[in-house]
């Protein structure tokens, strides 16, 4: 069976090409010629092949000018082809070049925006850093002076003896970390970079062409960040805004204690009058251009000068506090609260009369301190004072001490925070040793008491 195909073709063969034999008889000679099959078939295929190739010769000849042009037609939508994959990859090429061009400048822009930012947030901070020292400065005379405890005019003593100042910071809320592998780039920062980058993108479909592509999710992903960083920083400029709108309450409660106007504190006593100073009010940071995150800027210049003015309102406030007699004159509160201030029944006369200080007696010989730094006006006996000391603290501030034992300044010193002043005496118009100590502001006595309850008011604060 396997040989039977092949069988079939020797026998097809032979019966095409059969052995032939042929005789020649020429002028009385006869030649024998004779033809084998396989002599046969190869004379057919030489035969076969030569037909086919003057067949194939003719058709060239014939249809050369067609064929030739359909190759250069062929050639020629090839090379079509390949200079428009050029174009395509140039383009390609040019549009990342451009976007690359558009995102360098964008992050310098935004850059130079951040670097203002900071630098107006230093500025706050350093500002509140100052504000928050001077307060610590105050609180800490008032620890002195007081006993630790801001002690009452009534001499009450502090519920639990603490002697620790107690402050409080505000803390910012840890930023949320995330791996690279889990950030997530949002959709509108893509769309926004597609649309920067595509001129003639709409939308949508700038978006959904540049969307996949890897330099634009880097990019997008750079702006998400951007974002994230204003978002911060504009939190941090409402926890600063909240941290100075309680400590201006705090503060404003505490000048009212003492009886006195707070405004006209603030715009008298906060403000630095010594020091010439002027000029037109430039805001901080205004001379920063706007970057091109507009609405963010926008947001982040009018918060910064709502603060800005917010901060400018508690630094008045808290140097006025810090300008204002809130101490005792007698170290570690040593004494008895004889008499206060205002209408009593006089001593000497029986009668009621009006007292324009507050009487603390003690020993002999009890040290008295300056309660602010300032410049002694007066040194000298005066009628019922006695021995009188009084000190200018500029700011329309003056302190009176009189019924003293000796004096150890003289007119035009210059006197620190706590520097001894005089001695406890009973001159003048006085009973016993005490101090008859006075407040003057805008040339009206005011009440010493209030002045030291405002001051225990700022060290338990």
């Amino acid at each position: 069976m396997s040989t039977s195909p092949m069988a079939g073709l020797m026998a097809l063969a032979h019966r095409l090409f059969p052995h032939r034999q042929f005789y020649l008889r020429s002028r009385g000679s006869v030649q024998f010629f004779e033809f084998t099959p396989t002599f046969q078939m190869t004379v057919a295929a030489t035969t076969l092949f030569v037909l086919g190739w003057v067949a194939y010769a003719s058709v060239v000849v014939i249809f050369k000018e067609q064929i030739i042009t359909a190759k250069d037609q062929r050639y020629a939508s090839m090379q079509a082809a390949y200079e428009g994959r050029v174009s395509q990859m140039q383009l390609a090429y040019d549009e990342l070049n451009g976007l690359l061009v558009l995102a360098e400048e964008r992050f310098q822009n935004a850059t130079r925006d951040l670097e203002s930012k900071h630098r107006q947030l230093t500025a706050l901070l350093m500002q509140k850093q100052a504000m928050d020292k001077q307060i610590r400065q105050v609180r800490t005379q008032v620890a002195v002076m007081g006993n630790y405890a801001g002690r009452s005019y009534a001499q009450a003593s502090s519920p639990d003896g603490a002697n620790t100042l107690m402050m409080q910071f505000a803390e910012a809320e840890p930023a949320v970390r995330q791996s690279r592998a889990q950030q997530n780039i949002s959709d509108s920062a893509i769309g926004k970079v597609a649309n920067a980058t595509l001129a003639g993108g709409k939308g949508s479909g700038a978006k959904s062409v540049l969307s996949g592509n890897y330099v634009v999710q880097r990019i997008a992903g750079l702006e998400d960040r951007l974002n994230n960083i204003q978002k911060q920083q504009l939190a941090l400029l409402g926890e600063l805004r909240d941290s100075a709108s309680g400590q201006i309450d705090r503060y404003q409660r505490v000048i009212a204690m003492t009886g006195l106007n707070v405004e006209a504190v603030a715009n008298q006593v906060g403000v630095n009058s010594r020091n010439g100073r002027g000029g037109p009010l430039v805001p901080l940071g205004a001379e920063i251009r706007l970057s091109a995150l507009d609405g963010v800027t926008d947001e982040f210049e009018k918060q910064f000068a709502e603060i800005a003015q917010t901060f400018g309102r508690l630094d008045n406030l808290t140097s006025a506090v810090a300008r204002l007699p809130l101490v005792t004159p007698i170290e570690f509160g040593l004494y008895r609260g004889t008499s206060g201030f205002g209408y009593r029944v006089d001593p000497f006369t029986g009668r009621v009369a009006f007292h324009s200080g507050a009487d603390m007696a003690g020993e002999y010989g009890t040290p008295i301190l300056a309660s602010l730094p300032g410049r002694v006006i007066n040194a000298e006996n005066r009628g019922p004072y006695g021995l009188m000391v009084e000190i200018d603290h500029g700011h329309g501030i003056r302190t009176r001490f009189g019924h003293l034992k000796s004096v150890l300044v003289k007119v035009g010193d210059m006197v620190q925070f706590r520097q001894k002043i005089a001695t406890m005496g009973s001159s003048g118009r006085s009973t016993g040793p005490h101090l008859h100590y006075e407040i003057w502001f805008n040339d009206v006595v005011r009440d010493p008491t209030k002045f030291f309850d405002a001051g225990r008011n700022v060290f338990k604060g």
